[in-house]
């Protein structure tokens, strides 16, 4: 393995602590569920509000360029997640809300007849047919996130820092 690989492996390790500490971080994110089935028009509507970031964008504007700044903006990661989001039921690139003021009332409004689950499945393993969380799947994504990174480090589109 060589030099490139093994400051690539570093900074994914980074990046999954950055990752991590994003989404559990109260005042970046209120939590870390997300929607698995949107239609086209509704997605293309959320897209437009100020509440809602791709988890794309995430993995963009905190990990990458936490941990390879020069390679902000030069990774298409909806390649990365496509495989997985079938795997999972997912629709489109989840999109997390942005709300710090949760409420209980809104939380308690997630357990319905429709399938969503409570926010106590959060970090269970276990979700709903309609609602997923983001830490069930922390692995997969970050395993996601260091391909991206790798491939886009070994084209020659950026590199890491030294």
């Amino acid at each position: 393995m060589g030099i490139r690989t093994w400051g690539v492996r570093a900074a994914a390790v980074t990046g999954a602590v950055a990752l991590l500490s994003v989404v559990a971080a109260p005042a970046a994110l209120a939590h870390d569920c997300f929607k698995k089935q949107w239609s086209d028009a509704a997605y293309a509507q959320q897209l437009q509000q100020e509440r809602w970031i791709p988890l794309d964008v995430i993995a963009d504007r905190f990990v990458i360029a936490e941990i390879a700044p020069d390679c902000v903006g030069k990774i298409d990661f909806v390649p990365y997640l496509e495989p997985w989001m079938k795997a999972e039921g997912i629709s489109h690139v989840p999109l997390i809300y942005l709300n710090t003021n949760i409420s209980a009332n809104s939380i308690g409004a997630f357990a319905n007849v429709n399938g969503n689950s409570e926010p106590a499945l959060l970090g269970s393993g276990k979700e709903s047919r309609a609602i997923g969380y983001l830490e069930n799947h922390f692995d997969a994504l970050d395993l996601l996130v260091f391909e991206a990174l790798e491939d886009a480090v070994s084209s020659g589109a950026c590199e890491l820092p030294v």
